[in-house]
């Protein structure tokens, strides 16, 4: 009996299709945007992706492109703003973030309170926009959140490099513990 070769299925075929939707849906993203760049102040494509990761929006089914970007960039805010919560707030982090707290300044703990403040402020808006689509709204919450996160960048980094610094330096760990 002479056996025959396996063809592709059609679970594979529909799979090779996906693929090269996906990818050309990815290539049209930016163009799509840049439509409406050209519409609305918009930042620039490849700088907004390097920050936000707005290319994750091509995996996405929608007519709403801007509302999409808005979301993706909520990811990133709504993480950073959780991070310093639980340092402003902390009620039962974990253990490293009292090594990290022990060692800040107050000059450090005054500037993640701003930081904080602001990063709160684009959550608001951010509800506003989720009650409420209107594309411009949309466009410009994109370009302010996208310019205050270019304020903020460096800010949040030398707080990090602080914590980092902190918990090396910390040796309250090395002197007595349950595990000890």
């Amino acid at each position: 009996m002479k056996e025959e070769k396996p063809t592709d299925s059609t679970e594979d075929k529909s799979k090779k299709l996906s693929e090269v939707i996906k990818l050309i849906d990815e290539d049209d993203l930016e163009t799509k945007y840049n439509e409406l760049k050209d519409k609305y102040i918009l930042p620039n494509f490849e700088k907004i992706c390097e920050d936000f990761d707005v290319e994750k929006v091509a995996d996405k089914e929608s007519s709403y492109l801007l509302r999409e970007i808005r979301r993706i960039i909520n990811e990133k805010v709504a993480a950073y703003l959780h991070l310093f919560e639980t340092l402003i707030n902390p009620t039962s982090p974990p253990i490293f973030v009292f090594s990290i707290l022990r060692g800040m300044s107050n000059d450090d703990k005054e500037q993640m309170k701003n930081i904080y403040k602001a990063l709160s402020k684009t959550q608001l808006a951010i509800m506003r926009l989720d009650t409420m689509y209107d594309e411009q709204s949309e466009a410009k919450f994109i370009t302010d959140t996208f310019n205050l996160w270019q304020e903020l960048k460096p800010q949040i980094l030398e707080i990090i490099k602080g914590f980092e610094a902190n918990f090396e330096k910390d040796d309250s760990s090395k002197k007595s513990s349950y595990f000890d």
